[in-house]
Order: structure tokens, then C-alpha cells, then sequence
């Protein structure tokens, strides 16, 4: 992004109200960061603290300009709207709160999550969510989740963390209780937790419970915090959410609010989540077919060579009409779109990830030419490489 050069010399106070306990929030400053380091216009206020931390009592006598805060509760909220300065909220916690929200698109993370638990070929699904009301977004994205499980003819079984927010319920009881739940789920159900605690405590209630993960239930969190996934008794596959993207993008649509009174904000911006990250919770094929894991373990291994779809029906013991209908039953799609979806997957990650040209990464996943991968992205996706890449780098 262009730096933004002020008409003159001032330079912003700006204080920032974000935990650094947790990865998400310190995502949100490594964002900041990049924008201060674009705009040096900047002098950030800014002290060390942890999730849901009470209002620093220096704020109240605090002579700034703008602040970005992970608001937590109404008390600080009030506090926080007195100041009379711009104002963005990156929790969205308190729905009526009137300043803009920038956060996840949870509509993403529930499509993410969905799309990996069905390239595994899960067919009975659950989440682990919040308590009712204690967290809108959380809420949302329970609901996005469920909504669309249901939508595809899937059932979805919901189980509500009643400690959140109650600290009065011990851990002891809630593994306990959790434990009860896991056990009723069928086998090879596929679980989305709405954070990575949750996620975590889930796989330990079902090793309390001796229920195998994944082998019998497969989980996944979101938010991708490397420390609580690794800390998990089974390593915690996670939805990436883009922290330090949202966090840039707050600090710029603060210093708008700063420097332009005639700018109008959105109330809400959402930064979608790309990818999932995959790590031995979910690492598993919930199929009761010989033939479908050698042919994926064969497109898997082969999608970004010129392979056929004879070549993988070659992997396995039966015809090729026969493997289609496997395909069609466990995956919802051909041999043919399997391997066109794999590549277009790698082709993805190395737009994501690298500086390669777009004539490179056709060649590196498996297209004919970079006209073809352009084809297949608008055809797909709906956009070009270039303007993918754009979005999601």
C-alpha cells in the first residue's frame, strides 16, 4: 500500500486497546504495525495487556486523537465513546455499539470449514459454540456453520460452552459434561469449534472420554493460534483467520476518520479467511470405501503432473464408472473436477504465498498454460489470478 503523506507536520496520538495474550490480537498489532511503519505520522499509546482487560486508567485524562479497541464490555464502551474521537471496534462484542466494526467474515470461515470436512468425506457434522448472546459474531458464526450443513442435507449437532462468561462452572464439570456430549455423537462426526480454546478443550474432553481424535471425531478451531493448536493433546487443524489484514485495515479507516470529517465509513468491514491449516485433528478420510483413499492419495501426490482420470482409475481394482459414483456418494464431484480442484488449490497457495509469475505457477500446478488457469479461475472462482491474488496476498 502507497504511504499516505500528511499536509503537514502533525502527527496522530492513537491508543490501542488489544491484548497481547492471544494470537488474534497480537495479528491485530503486527497490522498496526505495518501501517505505522506506511504512515509515520503516527504515536501510538500502547501497554502489554490481557484478554478482557478493564480500561487502563490512564484513558480517561488521555489528550489523543483516535483509538482502535477490542471493546469488551458496556462500561468501557461508555468510557471509551465519551472521549468524543474517532473510535473503531475490533471485537464486535457489543452489537449497538455506534462506531465502525472491523472483524472476520465469518460467512468464510463457516464455507472453509465445511468445504474441509467434506473433501474428507464427513457426512455427520457438530460444532462447540459460545453461550447464547455472550459473543454476536460467535453466534454468526455457529449459525453460518449449521446453516449450511443443513442446506447440503447433513445433520449438525450444537453443544453451547456454558462457562464462558460464568465463571462459577468449573472445568472438572465442563470437560465432564462436554465428555457426555462427544460420546452421543456418531462415529467419524466432524466437529467446528468457534475458537481454538474451544477446539482445544473439545480434543481433551475426548481423550477424558478415551474417544479417538480424529478417528472418531474430527476438530477444528479457528483462528490458527499456533500455541494453543501445538498445546492440544492431538495437533489442532485451524481456519486462518487474517488478523494483521484486518488490524491494517482498521488503522487506515481510523486515520480517515482523523483526517476527514467528510469521509464516510462503513459500519462494518469484513476481512474473509483463505485457508485452512491443517494439522492432525482432522488429518483423516472418513470413508468406508478401499478404493477412494488410494485414488485421492494418488491425485494428491500426481494433480500438479498431466495425470488423467485413467491413470487414477489405474490406482485402484475397479472400473471407471464404478469410481465416479464413489466419488459422486463420498465427495459430491468427479475424478476429473478432484484433480482440477487440487491444482487450483496449489495454484492458490503459491499466488498467496510467492512472487512467482502467473506463466510459473500454471506450469508448477499441473495447467496447460497460464490461459487455462485464468480460464478455470474466472470459470471457478469468478475472478482472475491477478485480481485473486490482490485480495487474498
Amino acid at each position: 500500500m502507497k504511504a499516505i503523506r500528511p499536509q503537514n507536520k502533525r502527527r496522530y496520538k492513537v491508543a490501542l486497546l488489544i491484548e497481547t495474550s492471544r494470537a488474534y490480537g497480537r495479528g491485530l498489532l503486527g497490522g498496526v504495525a505495518r501501517f505505522t511503519r506506511e504512515n509515520p505520522s503516527w504515536s501510538v499509546y500502547f501497554e502489554p495487556s490481557g484478554f478482557g482487560r478493564t480500561t487502563p486508567p490512564w484513558l480517561k485524562d488521555w489528550q489523543g486523537d483516535g483509538i482502535l479497541a477490542r471493546v469488551s464490555d458496556p462500561a468501557t464502551a461508555e468510557l471509551l465513546l465519551s472521549r468524543n474521537i474517532p473510535l473503531i471496534d475490533l471485537r464486535g462484542i457489543l452489537p449497538d455499539l455506534p462506531v465502525p466494526f472491523v472483524g472476520v467474515d465469518n460467512r468464510s470461515v463457516a464455507s472453509l470449514a465445511y468445504q474441509h470436512f467434506r473433501d474428507r468425506g464427513f457426512q455427520s457434522f457438530a460444532i462447540v459454540g459460545a453461550p447464547p448472546a455472550y459473543h454476536p459474531h460467535l453466534d454468526q458464526r455457529c449459525r453460518f456453520f449449521k446453516e449450511q450443513v443443513e442446506q447440503n442435507g447433513y445433520p449438525c449437532a450444537t453443544f453451547t460452552d456454558t462457562r464462558l462468561g460464568r465463571p462459577a462452572a468449573t472445568w472438572e464439570a465442563q470437560q465432564k459434561r462436554l465428555g457426555k456430549w462427544l460420546k452421543r455423537l456418531p462415529d467419524r462426526t466432524a466437529i467446528l469449534c468457534v475458537d481454538d480454546l474451544l477446539a482445544r478443550e473439545t480434543i481433551d474432553a475426548a481423550t477424558r472420554s478415551e474417544i479417538s481424535v480424529p478417528e472418531s471425531l474430527a476438530v477444528l478451531g479457528v483462528d490458527n493460534d499456533e500455541h494453543l493448536c501445538t498445546l492440544s493433546p492431538t495437533p489442532l487443524s485451524s481456519v486462518a483467520t487474517d488478523a494483521a489484514q484486518i488490524g491494517h485495515l482498521a488503522a487506515s479507516l481510523l486515520h480517515q476518520m482523523m483526517t476527514s470529517s467528510k469521509k464516510r465509513i462503513p459500519m462494518e468491514q469484513l476481512i474473509p479467511s483463505t485457508e485452512v491449516v491443517t494439522r492432525a485433528s482432522t488429518d483423516i478420510l472418513a470413508i468406508d470405501s478401499p478404493h477412494l483413499p488410494r485414488a485421492l492419495r494418488y491425485i494428491r501426490s500426481h494433480a500438479c503432473d498431466p495425470i488423467s482420470v485413467s491413470q487414477v482409475v489405474a490406482q485402484t481394482s475397479i472400473c471407471r464408472s464404478l469410481l465416479e459414483k464413489e466419488f459422486k456418494r463420498h465427495l459430491g464431484r468427479t475424478v476429473f473436477k478432484e484433480i482440477l480442484r487440487t491444482k487450483l488449490n496449489h495454484a492458490r497457495d503459491l499466488l498467496r504465498h510467492s512472487n512467482r509469475t502467473l506463466e510459473d505457477i500454471a506450469d508448477a500446478s499441473g495447467f496447460q498454460s497460464a490461459i487455462y488457469l485464468s480460464q478455470v479461475f474466472r470459470r471457478e472462482l469468478g475472478l482472475t489470478p491477478g485480481q485473486w491474488r490482490r485480495q487474498n496476498s
